[in-house]
């Protein structure tokens, strides 16, 4: 790569947007050729990179950020932390004056100081990602960070993930938002906040009513309601009811306890519609929780955690007419899953709903029996071949023998739906049957985005070639996603022929074009009749440039260009971008 970098051209070798490094080589000669390419990178617009730890490298990448005027996204990654190293890179992206959106994932404790001081000076920043590895109480880290966005004033977005927020910081956090102007979302994902009392009259729930009531800018949340108590949900319920401009809060890790009665309180201060349940909520009480919470999506079903046997089977028999639930965890004790009525009823409702989009499905083993279920799953294998819904599928702990290995074969390789298949058990388990299944006629899916198990990782034949189809899938989606939102191109196109009906193609337009799933299709529809007609065709194609017209033949027969819009839509349905090959 640095040898093609070193020797290109001026134009247009030097026209790479965006590039993605991940574990460079820690050999010092190399690190120290790549350093030397980096300000050749003129159009660098995105860098996401995993970072090896080393001075020279970072002092390297210190002077690229200080100096570069094309640098618009910055992804950092490390597995150490960032002392002393923080210093080094920090101290040239406080020079750099174009970088609109930073991503740090790595410990914030060794760079939060720095940060803070960054945050101060910068006036160019927008977007602000932090991805912590440890789910630790991090003051350090967090707190100067926090601190500093009393003073900038362009950041409008700032997502923290994985961070567990004391009540400390979980009130500096509301301050914040009580006196801040120019964030517009601020998504705390997979954050949990810590309670400092559930009294109504806790110092954090006053911080947080004081932030719905002050705020009027903010107009999307993400945080975790657990650390409050049902009396203070209704408080800010209310408050949320008085402010006009936050209209979209997602809501992770509600008491499973507390789930009803928030769930009602939400509807009785009349805020529903502006709340989201983003993470999967464990139901204790089916009946009531799945008949009243019509606010969750995403549910956990354990028979773990049900009293008795009837309670389980209740929870079954009531998911088929939960219509808004999308995400399904199903846990079932490996003593029920043999029984009759219990494999009855969950094969009954995967194979009839309409609405569920993932599942996961776990058969828990004891420690002590590493075995997983091995007796036949027919039922299971049938309804998953029924359903035209689930894209995400999950399951663990259940053995398939060879004839629903079979079925479930058939299923992976002619769904138009189901785009992720994991499937885990014991790794000395092989899954060499469903892989030599697969492998032979696999490469006509073009669904597949996510493949994995065991076996997968071993390097055999079968395995090579049904990773290969995947990774050919995800480029294609990729590409398809680009066109779709405005990129023409005859190779985009040709990628957006074959993956027009995967579900992850409009899962990835709207990342890019953060619009909701119907205008996603409806644009799908109409990029793809776009170059239906035969000049839109054939210059999209390449073979003509403005419109296709033929010389007058001298036996008198007709040209392409006679036959007529209603043969040529006929002809155009066997015919893709793809079939037209590049000249020799």
């Amino acid at each position: 790569m640095c040898t093609t970098i070193s020797y290109a051209k001026p134009s247009p070798s030097l026209s790479l947007r965006k590039l993605r490094l991940w574990r460079l080589s820690k050999n010092q000669r190399v690190l120290q050729r790549f350093i030397a390419t980096l300000p050749r990178l003129t159009n660098l617009e995105e860098l996401e990179w995993w970072l090896y730890l080393e001075k020279t490298l970072c002092e390297g990448v210190s002077e690229f950020l200080a100096t570069t005027a094309s640098l618009k996204t910055l992804t950092l990654r490390t597995d150490e932390q960032l002392i002393p190293e923080a210093s080094i890179i920090f101290r040239g992206l406080v020079r750099d004056a174009t970088i609109k959106t930073l991503c740090l994932q790595t410990d914030t404790g060794s760079y939060g100081q720095q940060l803070a001081e960054y945050l101060c000076e910068n006036q160019a920043l927008q977007t602000m990602n932090l991805t912590t590895r440890f789910a630790t109480f991090d003051e350090a880290g967090l707190r100067p960070t926090f601190r500093s966005l009393f003073h900038n004033t362009t950041l409008s977005e700032v997502k923290l993930v994985g961070f567990r927020i004391n009540a400390d910081n979980g009130s500096l956090v509301a301050l914040i938002l009580s006196e801040n102007r120019s964030l517009r979302d601020f998504p705390m994902v997979k954050c949990c906040l810590d309670s400092d009392t559930y009294s109504p009259e806790s110092v954090l729930t006053h911080s947080w009513l004081a932030a719905f009531r002050n705020n009027k800018t903010l107009k999307k949340l993400t945080m975790a309601l657990s650390c409050f108590s049902v009396e203070q949900c209704r408080s800010l319920f209310k408050e949320l009811k008085l402010n006009a401009s936050l209209k979209n809060i997602t809501v992770e890790h509600i008491q499973p306890t507390s789930a009803t009665e928030i769930s009602r309180a939400m509807r009785e201060a009349g805020v529903r519609e502006r709340f989201l349940v983003g993470s999967l909520c464990d139901v204790v009480n089916p009946r009531t929780a799945l008949t009243e919470c019509k606010d969750l999506s995403g549910v956990v079903v354990d028979s773990r955690n049900m009293k008795n046997v009837r309670r389980f089977c209740s929870a079954l028999r009531v998911l088929p007419s939960c219509t808004y639930v999308t995400s399904l965890s199903l846990g079932v004790a490996k003593r029920l899953f043999h029984r009759k009525v219990v494999n009855g009823l969950i094969a009954q409702y995967i194979a009839s709903t309409m609405i569920l989009r993932e599942l996961t499905l776990t058969v828990p083993i004891p420690s002590i029996m590493w075995d997983p279920v091995f007796c036949g799953e027919s039922a299971l294998v049938r309804a998953l071949s029924l359903n035209k819904s689930i894209r995400r599928l999950h399951i663990e702990g259940i053995n398939f023998n060879e004839s629903e290995a079979q079925v479930l074969c058939e299923t992976l390789q002619s769904t138009r739906t189901l785009c992720y298949f994991y499937h885990h058990r014991d790794p000395w388990l092989s899954t060499t049957s469903l892989l030599q299944k697969l492998s032979p006629n696999f490469s006509s899916n073009y669904t597949i985005l996510g493949l994995k198990g065991p076996t997968l990782q071993d390097a055999n034949h079968d395995g090579f070639i049904v990773d290969d189809v995947v990774h050919r899938n995800v480029s294609l989606v990729a590409r398809a996603a680009h066109f779709v939102t405005g990129t023409r191109h005859r190779y985009l196109a040709a990628a957006a022929e074959l993956v027009k009906f995967n579900p992850g193609l409009v899962e990835s337009v709207q990342k890019l074009s953060s619009i909701n799933e119907d205008e996603v299709l409806s644009r799908i529809k109409s990029s793809l009749k776009s170059f239906s007609e035969l000049d839109d065709f054939m210059c999209l194609a390449g073979v003509v440039k403005y419109g296709v017209s033929c010389h007058r033949r001298d036996d008198a027969q007709k040209h392409l260009v006679d036959i007529g819009r209603d043969c040529w839509l006929i002809i155009r349905q066997f015919l893709r971008v793809g079939d037209i090959l590049d000249e020799p």
